[in-house]
Order: structure tokens, then sequence, then C-alpha cells
């Protein structure tokens, strides 16, 4: 149980004792094959490196788990100790959905290794601006970067959230774009989608490959919404709107159909970056400063 890495009241639930006296247990364990190696017992030897390599794998595991799930997944897999596959459950969500205009000409004309590190460094700024509202960065397809807010942990004010990533994803990338600018490269600029509503969430794949998924309309929506976004623009679904209190900045569009849809959709776009921020700025916009966490400390 200490190789898994349980915790004291976890192994004193497990052996049915007080959470001291399984302390006591786990302190006399350690003890006791100390006391073995200093010795010179073999037993004790391999036990504690029977216990050592236990640790260690479960820490790498942990690491595998993070950099392939969104973080707050990976901290509730690790806990359970077990993996569900295949299984969804229905979570109200908003998804950001973002993407660099003129990506294919950009590519024509930049050589590969040059476009790899731009592509590097546009999605640890995108990371940072998602992680910093208290989102997950889903997936990193190319260019075009998939966030959600209120899942796979739940969050009351997740269109604020995801509004505040926006924002901030447009914020970081013309920092980077004026960095790049001054070494002579091309800029990556940003068309952004929002859209809230119901999602089916699920963890599919296999023992060697696991991904987190969200599927649905929501999902959908928000992939055509950032299609009507110029570059440096924000487009948010009618739901996402109504969500907002207070609200920014921005332009009702008119109504229109969209692939998969039969009746026509109703979307807003906020209004210049500067403009959104200086009567909208970050406190304002109703995501908690309790929800969201820095770039640096996932929310788990």
């Amino acid at each position: 149980m200490v190789a898994e890495g349980l915790p004291i009241k976890a192994i004193a639930l497990a052996r049915q004792i007080p959470a001291e006296a399984a302390a006591r247990e786990v302190e006399e364990l350690f003890l006791h094959l100390a006391q073995q190696a200093g010795a010179g017992r073999a037993e004790g030897l391999r036990r504690l490196r029977m216990l050592h390599q236990a640790i260690v794998d479960r820490e790498e595991q942990g690491e595998t788990l993070s950099r392939m799930l969104p973080s707050g997944l990976a901290a509730k897999l690790r806990a359970e100790g077990a993996t569900t596959t295949g299984v969804s459950e229905m979570v109200e969500v908003t998804v950001v959905m973002s993407d660099v205009r003129g990506y294919t000409t950009i590519a024509e004309n930049t050589p590969p290794d040059k476009l790899a590190l731009q592509l590097n460094e546009h999605r640890a700024a995108m990371n940072a601006a998602i992680l910093g509202a208290s989102g997950t960065v889903m997936q990193f397809v190319g260019d075009a970067v998939m966030a959600v807010f209120g899942a796979p942990v739940p969050l009351a004010d997740h269109p604020s959230c995801a509004v505040e990533a926006a924002l901030a994803m447009h914020a970081a990338q013309d920092l980077v774009n004026a960095r790049w600018s001054a070494d002579g490269l091309p800029p990556f600029p940003l068309g952004i989608g929002v859209s809230t509503g119901a999602a089916a969430a699920a963890l599919l794949g296999s023992a060697e490959h696991l991904e987190y998924t969200l599927v649905g309309d929501t999902v959908n929506l928000s992939q055509r919404l950032q299609q009507w976004a110029a570059p440096g623009q924000t487009v948010l679904s009618e739901p996402t709107w109504m969500s907002l209190d207070p609200k920014p900045p921005a332009v009702e569009l008119p109504s229109a159909n969209v692939k998969g849809r039969e009746r026509p959709v109703r979307a807003w776009r906020l209004e210049a970056l500067d403009q959104a921020e200086a009567t909208f700025g970050r406190d304002e916009l109703g995501c908690s400063s309790a929800s969201r966490t820095s770039p640096s400390s996932p929310p788990l």
C-alpha cells in the first residue's frame, strides 16, 4: 500500500485501524527495512529495492498520464487507481476553438524547422492562457487549439472563464507575434470561437493510448464559429453570450446557417481586444478568482 502511494488515511481504512496506528505501522515498516539493510541482510535490501522500484514506476506512470490527459483527469485516475474507457458522462461546458488564419500560406513559405519552433512557442502561449483561466487543453491539431471549461472538473462560471481565456490567448499571441516580427518570422493571427452547452465526455482508447474526448453539437459549433472570426476576433455562441454578466463590448452578427444545423445561428463578435480589455477587465469577467489558477499550477 505504501508503494501504491496510498495516504495514511486510506491505509488505515483498508486495515480497519485508526490513522495513528497506521502511521506507526508505516514508520515501523521503514525502520525494520532500514535495520535489515543496515545489517547487510539480503532480504531487507531486496524489499527496499522492490519498494523503490514500485514508487518510481508509479511516479513515471503519473507523469505519463499527466502528459497524455488533462491534468484534472490524470489526478483523478491516479487517485482511483483505474481507468474506465468507453463510458461517457454528460457535462455542461464551454468550448474554445482557435485557429491560425492563413496558416497554409505560412507553412508554404516558412522552413519546416522554423515552423516547428513557432508552433511550439504558439502552443506554449495558448496553454498558459487557458490554464490561467481554469481551462483544460483538449487537443493541439496542427495550428488549431481546442480547450474546454467545466470538464473534467466542474466550473460554475465556465462561460466567463472561457471568454477570459480567449482574450488572454489573443493578448499572448500578440506578444509572441511581436517577438517573431523582430526576427523576421511571420505572425500567427488568431480567430477564436466559443460555444456553451451540453456535451458527452469520455475516456477513449486502450492501455497504450488514451484520449479524453468531448463530443456533441457544442463542440461542433465552436469550430463553426471560429471560422466566422477574422484575425484577432472572437465569436461567441448565443448561450455563451447570454451567460455573461456583465457583458463585454460586442456586435451581434446576422443570423446564418452553419453546416449540420437546421436553424440559423445567432452569434456575437467581441469588439477589438484593447477595447474589450479596457471596459471588461479580467477581474470583472465573472470568472471567480477562486476558480482561476496560475499557468504553473494546473487545476486539479
